[in-house]
């Protein structure tokens, strides 16, 4: 028997979800404790033991979704059926909600399923998604042969929903912090839109410096005086005191004769190369360099541009040698000097004696070394006693600087060319004048204060042990940069949901960003972490890890 009471609000074709199966998903109505049968963007319908109607037939509605709870708001009671054999201590009630909410069921989503399924069919879609689109690679959307453009981005849209049904895209992608970026964050959950406390080993601050009173205040002066932005070119009217400061105390820094500042790394790298090469030209660059290298050399036009072995000097030397039998005009190699994945050093030394013996100039984007690496912070140039020795040096200022932007460093003559015909820096907007004066305060806290950068080190020499001692495939303690080997793409999505509901973000990397079944997690340290962050942050790692099967691998076995 089912009595229908009149609300104007509800719309009996809404789409109905069910609680999915396994899924701990109760709510309250007016503070009492009920079980729900059914949601949609409408109402909702909850099993209640022995309700009095008369008391709901206005209701404070909230849900309790894997223990936390979330409001709902105010409903109206719409519907009462009466206990069936299924449910004979029961009484269904339907409520409906004062406006609709689609946005209800958006966070609820990889809770709900649809009605009327067998168990069979539920557990085939779900093993379908996860042998699917989690398996799938984000290269497989990149072409899509179409008279229209927008159709790899639907189909792409396809594999986004399909990872939101997982609750992965949610975890991994575009998490919202209502805060600053820490060594802990506090975010929206993905699903419920409530608070959640993360350990962050996502963040490129190693230093902290970002957060650094110094720094702000030096942000905050410059705001008040040159206002938030400075929207003009470089050559035009965009160069400002806190810009001629920042760049003149890099040259200093780095012992070079002239810096240029760029609006980002990615800007200094495509801009400097795009200016330096042309088309008789040879171009070399690593095979694991930052994504901006790799854009700005196959845009170059070089007569030859190659990928030389990761860190293999003597494959280099081979392509140096052929270059020179092929004639070409001036010669550039380009590598990292830590490398951004994985967090190796290049081997410099060595590199630079191979450039200088086939004449090859040699640039280096050190922007993960820069505060980090070095007695005194300055790089790998300093790390290996090679401080000037680079011939175009490339850093950025939104790593351990803490900010955004990136520089060229080098002497006059290139600098000033760059100036004029590196697009990136000439055809945009300059770097704010607050962010210069930030950007330089950082700096000279880099060689002020190196008490940050030796907690940094105590907290990467306490955690890659405890990875290793756990069997976890760890790369080495080189950098703040820490990669744990995971394999296949759907285990890496797996582990990764599991550390972020324990309370760990960290960076998930997959094919095409590694090689296939190669798939990393990517956890960067900072000085702010706490000891008892990275302990736990290893303990976690250890078990999740046990689970799945990543610890005490064979390597060629996992991929």
């Amino acid at each position: 028997m089912s009595l229908f009471l009149s609300h104007p609000t509800v719309k009996l074709r809404a789409q109905r979800f069910i609680p999915l199966r396994g899924k701990n998903f109760d709510v309250r109505i007016n503070g009492e404790l009920a079980r729900l049968a059914n949601i949609s963007e409408s109402g909702l319908g909850c099993y209640v033991a022995q309700p009095n109607v008369d008391d709901v037939q206005t209701a404070s509605v909230d849900l309790l979704v894997e223990g936390e709870p979330l409001s709902v708001g105010s409903a109206r009671l719409a519907r009462v059926e009466a206990p069936t054999p299924g449910h004979p201590f029961e009484t269904l009630l339907g409520f409906a909600f004062d406006r609709e909410r689609p946005d209800l069921i958006g966070h609820l989503l990889e809770f709900l399923d649809l009605p009327g399924r067998s168990e069979q069919e539920t557990d085939a879609e779900m093993d379908e998604e996860e042998s699917c689109p989690s398996s799938r690679t984000l290269d497989q959307f990149y072409e899509t042969p179409s008279d229209d453009v927008f159709a790899k981005c639907n189909q792409f849209q396809t594999w986004v929903q399909a990872m939101h049904r997982r609750g992965y895209y949610q975890r991994f992608y575009r998490v919202t912090l209502d805060g600053p970026i820490d060594s802990r964050v506090h975010v929206r959950g993905p699903s419920r839109g409530t608070k959640k406390s993360l350990i962050c080993f996502d963040s490129n601050s190693y230093l902290g410096l970002h957060l650094h009173p110094k720094v702000l205040e030096s942000v905050q002066a410059a705001t008040r005086e040159f206002g938030y932005g400075t929207p003009s070119a470089q050559l035009l009217c965009g160069t400002n005191r806190p810009l001629r400061e920042l760049e003149e105390t890099l040259a200093e820094f780095h012992e070079r004769e002239a810096v240029m500042v760029f609006p980002s790394g990615f800007a200094a790298n495509a801009g400097t190369i795009r200016a330096l090469v042309r088309g008789n030209d040879a171009l070399f660059r690593d095979q694991h360099a930052h994504a901006s290298i790799q854009e700005a050399c196959r845009a170059a036009g070089a007569k030859r541009s190659k990928v030389f072995a990761h860190n293999d000097v003597a494959y280099l030397e081979r392509m140096l040698a052929h270059a020179d039998k092929l004639e070409c005009d001036a010669k550039l190699v380009v590598t990292d000097g830590v490398f951004s994945m994985h967090g190796e050093l290049a081997p410099l030394p060595e590199m630079l004696a191979v450039c200088r013996k086939y004449k090859s100039r040699l640039m280096v984007d050190d922007a993960h070394g820069v505060g980090v690496i070095g007695r005194e912070g300055r790089g790998v140039e300093e790390h290996f006693g090679l401080t000037g020795e680079v011939d175009v040096l490339m850093g950025t200022l939104s790593k351990a600087i803490g900010a955004v932007g990136g520089y060229v460093a080098g002497s006059h003559e290139l600098i000033d060319y760059l100036r004029f015909y590196a697009p990136s820096g000439f055809f945009t907007t300059s770097l704010p004048a607050p962010i210069c004066a930030g950007a330089k305060t950082a700096l000279e806290l880099i060689r002020a204060e190196p008490e940050h950068r030796a907690r940094l080190w105590h907290n990467i020499r306490r955690f890659v042990p405890q990875l290793k001692a756990a069997g976890l495939h760890v790369s080495e303690a080189v950098s703040p940069i820490v990669t744990v080997f995971v394999g296949k793409q759907e285990t890496l999505w797996k582990v990764s949901h599991e550390l972020f509901d324990s309370g760990i973000k960290c960076g998930n990397v997959a094919y095409p960003a590694v090689p296939r079944n190669g798939a990393i997690l990517r956890l960067t340290i900072n000085a702010r972490h706490t000891d008892e962050d990275i302990d736990f942050a290893a303990e976690v790692l250890a078990r999740i890890g046990a689970k799945y099967g990543i610890n005490h691998f064979d390597r060629a076995q996992v991929a």
